[in-house]
């Protein structure tokens, strides 16, 4: 591993003389420039950390999978993240380093590497100032606005820890924003599974009372919280006035120029976005800041929506399970319980020739045979969709196949190589039927898809079709769907853009 190289000679030079900390990794976090502030504060002489992975020598065995989880998203995402965190020294102790970073390319341009500088914190700031001189404003402003953050994050898990309605908890969410990126107006928006979006929780220190609580939206590509949903990164629109669009009309009319948008991540999938918007150009570091912010609050989000969620669930649970069995016993009323009181009836007049016509009884036996033979289908037909048997004998992928062959749409279904526990596999196919019904029904599809994929401790599936999209992810059908899910413990969100088909993503825990 060589030594990274500077491409100007009086770069070099200030990186060495200068007292603040300076260290450059490359993309797996090996150590390519270590400067002389770094050897004094840590005791590691340059030969000893160059070409190693940081995590093995200066970032300590408690604080390595968050450094690690910050390279990764510097490097997925191109935005600095300032942090603050300790260093380990070469006698087993720890310094506190406030350190801010940016991805720079390499002279020859074929690579990046991530140049860091900071201040360490360890000893008081009179005792270091004067080594720090032009450095300390910027690094305690840092600082200043990580620890803003904390108390943040801190008054929203309060909210959620004292199960505060999902509409206080995004209306923390909004003001806390604002007070951490400093703008007088953000919004939460929450995804509806096509191309629209709800505010969910706002803040208009303004007043101009722009999108209420409760409105929807169009969110394409023309609007930030279209593109960070696309793209599942920050977006930004610069200039409301060089758009014309309904969404650009209406933050024109209240005189709001630009907006900056951040994604909030549940399951992996994008579940809404945080927005701030301002009368001027937003700064440039509002994508990184905002992220972050977005990152550290995902949790308490998506905590207060599944409460709600589970509330309302546990409720359409019962009535689901009522209606279930008033339909169960219709059927069993209506069906195979008149066939056997007719077949009792057939036998009792059987029963009655017997000795004075017995040549009349086969004519009534086979009529009760036949009764017979009818109410056993019955039977069968309603233990089948209690519970078929190609799932217990065959497993998952090929029950969810015969059950595809008896629809008027074409189904292809991935094969699963594994079978999995009879709960597990009865809950996956009662979405997947309920999903593949719903596409026959209403998506004017042509086909569909269903796929399996199994990871580590989760299945996880999707049926797709290529109807016409629209799908409501807040209709009885896909709360339904959702409802079963989560009684198992999993989760299942819906994508249904008008035109461009439904996608249905379904995770279960694999467990006891």
């Amino acid at each position: 591993m060589s030594e990274f190289v500077l491409g100007d000679d009086f770069a070099r030079v200030l990186t060495e003389t200068t007292q603040a900390l300076v260290c450059v990794l490359d993309s797996d976090g090996r150590i390519v420039l270590f400067n002389d502030a770094c050897e004094r504060s840590t005791g590691y002489r340059r030969d000893d950390v160059l070409g190693r992975d940081a995590r093995e020598v200066v970032i300590p065995p408690e604080e390595a999978e968050a450094f690690g989880d910050v390279l990764a998203y510097i490097w997925r995402t191109g935005l600095s993240s300032p942090q603050v965190g300790h260093w380990a020294t070469s006698d087993g102790g720890r310094r506190l380093i406030a350190w801010s970073n940016k991805l720079m390319r390499t002279v020859q341009g074929n690579g990046s590497y991530l140049v860091t500088t900071g201040i360490d914190l360890t000893e008081s700031i009179e005792e270091t100032e004067g080594a720090l001189v032009g450095d300390v404003g910027a690094k305690l402003a840092e600082v200043g606005r990580l620890a803003q953050e904390q108390r943040a994050l801190r008054r929203v898990a309060t909210l959620v820890a004292s199960e505060a309605t999902p509409e206080r908890v995004f209306t923390a969410v909004s003001e806390e924003t604002s007070r951490v990126l400093e703008v007088n107006a953000s919004a939460v928006f929450r995804y509806e599974g096509d191309d629209s979006a709800t505010v969910v929780g706002r803040h208009d220190r303004d007043g101009v009372g722009v999108f209420a609580v409760g409105d929807r939206i169009f969110a394409d590509e023309n609007t930030a919280i279209g593109r960070a949903r696309d793209t599942g990164l920050p977006a930004r629109i610069e200039d409301y006035y060089a758009i014309d669009t309904d969404v650009a009309r209406s933050m024109r009319d209240v005189g709001y120029r630009s907006t900056v948008a951040a994604p909030i991540f549940v399951s992996g999938i994008p579940w809404g976005a945080i927005a701030i918007a301002a009368r001027v150009a937003l700064p440039d570091d509002s994508e990184s800041r905002l992220m972050g912010f977005c990152e550290l609050v995902s949790l308490g989000v998506a905590s207060a929506q599944a409460r709600e969620d589970l509330q309302s669930s546990r409720a359409r649970l019962v009535k689901t399970g009522d209606e279930q069995r008033r339909k169960l016993e219709r059927n069993l009323h209506d069906g195979a319980q008149q066939r056997l009181v007719s077949l009792a009836l057939t036998l009792r007049l059987a029963r009655s020739k017997l000795a004075s016509d017995p040549g009349s009884l086969e004519p009534i036996l086979a009529g009760a045979a036949k009764e017979l033979d009818l109410a056993l289908e019955e039977l069968r037909e309603l233990a089948r969709g209690l519970h078929p048997a190609a799932l217990t004998e065959q497993g998952l992928a090929p029950a969810v196949r015969a059950l595809g062959q008896r629809l008027p749409v074409e189904v292809h279904v991935e094969d699963l190589d594994e079978r999995l526990p009879d709960y597990l596999e009865a809950t996956a196919y009662y979405i997947c039927s309920e999903a593949l019904t719903n596409v026959a029904k209403h998506a004017h599809a042509a086909s569909a898809r269903v796929t399996f994929h199994r990871e580590p401790g989760v299945l996880r599936f999707e049926v797709t079709d290529d109807g016409r999209g629209g799908a409501d992810g807040r209709g009885s059908g896909i709360l339904g769907l959702r409802d079963r899910a989560e009684s198992a413990g999993g989760t299942l969100f819906v994508i249904s853009p008008p035109g461009k088909g439904t996608v249905v993503t379904a995770t279960l825990p694999i467990g006891d």
